[in-house]
């Protein structure tokens, strides 16, 4: 004998105001099929409760069908629709079809019919599956199995969709307890079907005899694993494991790289990651060269409540040079860094960055670092509105193979900046620094300097009625100077005189522009002359004080209006000067611009200063100095910087970045060009002049090559490397080959020659790198993470 209800029909798990019907399936599909029984006798199978449970269910009939105990009222509700349920009296089945979607708490069964019976306890649920689980994974099929609280489910032709979009299917699947999901003779992969073809297999699969997916571990494991590409078999493993979609980082091996270097032999790098606690991991590193031996190396990072902490290092024992001019030797080596960064309050804040290489070639030769310094420091600053604060140790090391000079230490390097309200003083806002300065050298180096300045200054900003745009701006520099070893002949070196000095130097500045505007309809004209007028008396002769911070000077448009356009306070841009430019500029209303500023400096006292030969400042005129920007669309841009000597017209700095096309081909270049020739009328020019060329295609939607090549013309042409880089990329897999050669020689004799490698990286799963990437110190990123 059966019984049913038509239309929709909606029950809900028991609650504590109805204790006679058991919580989970059991007790749903029990209740809703009393109900059905009890309805469908008076003739009332379409009535529901207002609050949309089954009603007239009889409290004797709920438990003895049930056959439960007491409820567990821990336990979700658990919520069955269906556009029909029917009770089976004789074979106690109950029976939901018809949009059937079955839910407790985050997970969810939806299925064209599901079918509880009563003897066995089982749930069965055929045509459509979806089963929701409270990961966010959504396992789909058209049979399954389930017991009445949903935790243990067995499937046939079981699919998986993964919350990072990986996909899992198998011929058969079951799940234990709600935590092992196995499937039989599985594959997995995370790149979409073909659109045209979606039998066709995926870019790339793992097929495994189980997979088991761990929800208390989070791991993805596999039994006798294949990876296979374009449907190929490429490699196998009995056991191969990953985080499953849920896990942000796991203990366990990385990928391995390997690759051969030819002076370093083939290369074997292995790493672990150790995930210590939520605050702190580690990665330990060990690679092998068959021409080198082994190097051991790791980074530790930890994070604490006012900041962090990262170590990292490297040891081996190798050849500190392999060259025909310089012995080898072997010993020892490798090289430590640490970086730190504490709040001590909501105003200061203390850290450090060391770094420290046991010889110079170690770090060129493991991890390609090639600057000439490591630099080192340590400092606390502190930051409270236009105000800030530190005070900053340096340490430096040089990394030129030979170099015998020792480097300064810089402790402590103290300074203050304050800056007013704008309108707070006359109109304008006012503006203080100050600084302390020490500096040493070992061994003799050079001279020690000490120095102590204050500079307190003023700025306004005023615009006429009649379109005027005036700056003014003055400063007063007090500085106090000791030092020892002092050489007044050469202050960057080392001489025999214990000197004190002490300097005062105000300084004026009037500023005007005059800008001109148009506006049209598809864009706007700008014309803007520019007038300066600098006041400052005429300094003495300057080698009598220290330099310590301006060693160099780069005169181009950027600083050809400061009133100083030495890098540091050491030597001072003195006397009286007028400075005229004029720039232009047109800017389209949808896209693209233009702009060209082009200006010179003029001298109207002698200088003390004694700017060297060729900085294009000796002369009481002036080189020019310009800026050509143009991006008329995305198509094109250019970035042109120069210096012309004001005599012969000649270039004497040209900076050149531009690029031009579209994905489907662009074309880039950096060209450099400098003269540093100190006479006009020399003879032998010295110049340096360089420049790189790119080219780029993005010629389908998954391929992308590139090609690059650096070309010296001055002083030694020649070429300096070329490279060229294929790249596939997709929703699931970056493969890149790189072809790169070298031709620059180390101070030691030793040749980079070419190198090849490759990069592949299977989403979700994990990555291959060729060795050479730097360390995350080093270079901004590991390539052993």
């Amino acid at each position: 004998m059966s019984k049913h209800v038509s239309r929709r029909a909606r029950a809900k798990a028991p609650t504590a105001a109805n204790p006679i019907l058991r919580s989970g399936i059991v007790g749903l599909m029990v209740a809703c099929g009393v109900a059905a029984v009890d309805l469908a006798l008076p003739d009332t199978a379409n009535a529901q409760s207002s609050n949309g449970q089954a009603s007239g269910a009889k409290p004797a009939a709920a438990p003895a069908a049930a056959g439960t105990g007491s409820p567990r009222a821990s336990q979700d509700p658990v919520l069955l629709t269906a556009d029909q349920v029917t009770f089976d009296e004789v074979n106690s089945l109950v029976t939901a079809s018809g949009n059937v979607e079955l839910a407790q708490g985050k997970r969810s069964v939806r299925a064209d019919k599901i079918t509880y019976d009563q003897k066995t306890k089982i749930v069965t649920a055929t045509g459509k599956i979806r089963l929701v689980e409270p990961s966010g994974d959504i396992i789909f099929a058209d049979y399954a199995e389930l017991t009445d609280d949903m935790k243990d489910v067995f499937i046939e032709n079981i699919r998986v969709l993964m919350t990072d979009n990986g996909r899992v299917a198998g011929n058969e699947g079951e799940r234990r307890e709600g935590r092992l999901t196995r499937i039989n003779r599985g594959v997995y992969s995370p790149c979409d079907l073909c659109k045209e073809d979606p039998t066709r297999p995926p870019l790339w699969q793992i097929r495994a005899v189980r997979i088991v997916h761990d929800n208390e571990e989070h791991e993805v494991r596999y039994k006798d694993a294949t990876m296979e590409i374009f449907g190929i078999p490429v490699g196998y493993t009995p056991y191969l494991s990953h985080p499953d979609p849920s896990v942000d980082r796991k203990s366990g091996f990385l990928t391995p790289s390997f690759g051969n270097d030819s002076n370093m032999g083939a290369i074997l790098k292995t790493h672990y990651y150790w995930d210590i606690a939520p605050d702190q991991d580690a990665t330990f590193d060990l690679h092998y060269y068959s021409q080198q031996g082994p190097l051991l190396g790791g980074q530790y990072r930890k994070r604490f409540e006012n900041g962090r902490l990262e170590l990292e290092g490297a040891i081996t024992r190798g050849d500190v040079a392999n060259s025909t001019t310089v012995p080898k030797e072997t010993r020892n080596r490798g090289y430590i860094a640490a970086r730190g960064l504490f709040d001590i309050d909501e105003t200061w804040r203390a850290g450090f960055d060391i770094k420290r290489a046991t010889d110079p070639t170690f770090l060129r030769r493991y991890y390609g670092f090639r600057e000439d310094y490591l630099t080192s420091k340590a400092y606390v600053e502190g930051f409270r509105g236009r105000n800030y604060a530190a005070v900053t140790a340096y340490s430096f090391q040089d990394m030129r193979y030979g170099n015998s000079i020792p480097e300064p230490v810089t402790l402590p390097y103290a300074q203050y900046n304050a800056l007013g309200e704008p309108g707070s003083l006359l109109g304008g806002r006012w503006s203080f620094d100050t600084s302390l300065l020490a500096v040493s050298r070992l061994k003799n180096g050079g001279p020690d300097t000490q120095r102590i300045m204050a500079q307190p200054g003023w700025e306004r900003n005023i615009v006429s009625n009649a379109g005027f745009v005036t700056n003014l701006s003055g400063s007063v520099l007090v500085a106090g100077y000791t030092a020892q070893q002092f050489n007044t002949a050469d202050p960057s070196s080392r001489g025999d005189d214990n000197a004190s000095r002490f300097r005062f130097f105000p300084q004026g500045q009037a500023t005007v522009r005059y800008p001109f505007v148009r506006y049209g309809e598809s864009s706007s004209q700008l014309v803007e002359p520019i007038g300066q007028l600098t006041v400052a008396p005429k300094l003495s002769n300057s080698k009598v004080f220290p330099n310590e911070d301006s060693l160099d000077i780069e005169f181009d448009d950027v600083n050809l209006l400061q009133p100083n356009r030495f890098t540091g306070i050491d030597r001072l841009d003195d006397g009286m000067r007028f400075t005229y430019g004029i720039r232009t500029a047109i800017y389209g209303n949808s896209e693209g611009s233009a702009s060209l500023f082009l200006g010179q400096s003029h001298r109207l006292t002698d200088s003390s200063v004694g700017f060297t030969g060729g900085s294009g400042l000796e002369d009481r005129v002036s080189d020019y100095v310009g800026r050509l920007d143009l991006q008329p669309a995305d198509w094109l841009d250019v970035n042109y910087g120069f210096r012309i000597d004001h005599e012969t017209l000649r270039p004497r700095r040209h900076s050149l970045n531009a690029s031009a096309g579209a994905p489907l081909l662009r074309l880039s270049t950096a060209y450099t060009y400098v003269d540093q020739t100190t006479s006009r009328t020399a003879v032998t020019r010295n110049r340096v002049e360089q420049a790189n060329f790119g080219l780029s295609s993005q010629f389908t939607n998954y391929w992308n090559i590139g090609i690059g090549h650096t070309q010296a013309m001055e002083p030694q042409p020649g070429p300096r490397s070329s490279v060229a880089i294929l790249t596939y990329s997709d929703e699931c897999l970056i493969f890149q080959t790189v072809a790169q050669r070298d031709y620059t020689v180390s101070t030691t004799g030793e040749k980079d020659g070419n190198t090849i490698f490759f990069r592949l990286v299977f989403k979700n799963v994990g990555e291959f790198k060729s060795p050479g990437l730097n360390a995350s110190f080093l270079g901004g990123g590991s390539s052993n993470q």
